[in-house]
């Protein structure tokens, strides 16, 4: 590949792959369609009670429910849980998220008002918002408008809402917030939810550059204060590049160069070239690298440096940086 270098690899771009399991803490009792309906009014609720299916996050213990309108001490929203699964069990309430999992909330609605014509009529709306108040997910809403039986007076609507958190997610306080609007009654419901997501934290920025950079000597090790490294090691590197211009869809496109220099400033080895564009619904502010060098035992002793040339195509600008280390 280069004089002093047996095998390089460099990527940029994806998600860290990452794994969690969780262990149910107890089982919702489940009623007819999960509600507790009789049959005619199961029947007459057809679509609208399944629709009542969003996916999120809320807790009696942790969320804060905030009645709205006159008829403050009558609607609300219970029984709200975390579950493993959109229809599985309860998890702890105080759970942490990965990137690119989905969080599943159970919940459901009491104190609504019921006209003379034994109808209900709510309307209901959820979004998942990051620590800076952007949307994660698409918001989920509609309308429950049914007509209930009197045997049906301890009926409960479900609310379920599901959003998927990016891979591409940074760490942080996220949240989960579901209003509920009785019609009939002129009142609301609000609860919120803050929900932990152990991500990359990466510092933002208004220009083209690299963030974190770290040399270790094995993938995923500790980082080296003074990178050295003897010959017919492994040389690992980790950064993330940042401060890329987006458009209004949230369109970006980078490109990255990498090579080898000595101490004379001489190419001695030249990385492929990569690039990564997307457009995806969660703008991507940061996009993560990597590379590998493996040093032949006949490599001299001195002074190298890993030279990185990055280009925004959305925003036309470039930016080059070096990071030195050494032989010994």
């Amino acid at each position: 590949l280069g004089e002093g270098i047996s095998a390089a690899t460099f990527t940029m771009g994806g998600a860290a792959a990452r794994e969690r399991y969780r262990v149910a803490t107890r089982m919702r009792e489940p009623g007819l369609n999960g509600l507790g309906l009789s049959l005619r009014s199961a029947v007459a609720l057809g679509l609208a009670s399944a629709c009542l299916g969003l996916s999120a996050q809320v807790s009696d213990t942790t969320a804060a429910v905030e009645p709205l309108g006159p008829d403050k001490a009558t609607l609300s929203l219970v029984n709200l849980d975390l579950l493993d699964s959109r229809d599985g069990y309860a998890i702890p309430l105080d759970s942490r998220f990965l990137p690119g999992e989905t969080i599943h909330v159970y919940g459901q609605v009491r104190g609504y008002f019921v006209d003379d014509e034994e109808r209900v009529r709510l309307r209901y709306e959820a979004n998942a918002l990051d620590p800076g108040g952007r949307s994660f997910y698409m918001s989920e809403g509609g309308l429950i408008d049914v007509e209930v039986a009197p045997q049906d007076k301890n009926w409960m609507p479900v609310v379920r809402y599901s959003p998927r958190i990016p891979e591409h997610a940074g760490g942080g306080t996220y949240m989960v917030r579901i209003e509920v609007r009785d019609e009939l009654a002129d009142a609301s419901v609000q609860a919120s939810l803050p929900i932990t997501v152990d991500g990359d934290r990466v510092e933002g920025a208004d220009q083209l550059l690299i963030r974190n950079f770290r040399f270790s000597k094995e993938e995923g090790g500790a980082e080296l204060e003074d990178p050295v490294f003897r010959p017919g090691e492994t040389i690992w590197a980790t950064f993330f590049i940042t401060g890329y211009e987006t458009r209004s869809d949230n369109t970006f496109d980078v490109a990255s160069e990498a090579w080898v220099i000595d101490a004379a400033g001489e190419r001695m080895f030249s990385f492929d070239s990569r690039s990564e564009t997307g457009s995806p619904y969660y703008p991507r502010l940061w996009l993560p690298a990597k590379f590998r060098l493996d040093l032949e035992e006949t490599i001299p002793s001195g002074s190298y440096a890993v030279v990185l040339r990055l280009q925004d195509r959305v925003g036309g600008t470039e930016a080059t940086r070096q990071h030195a280390f050494a032989v010994r």
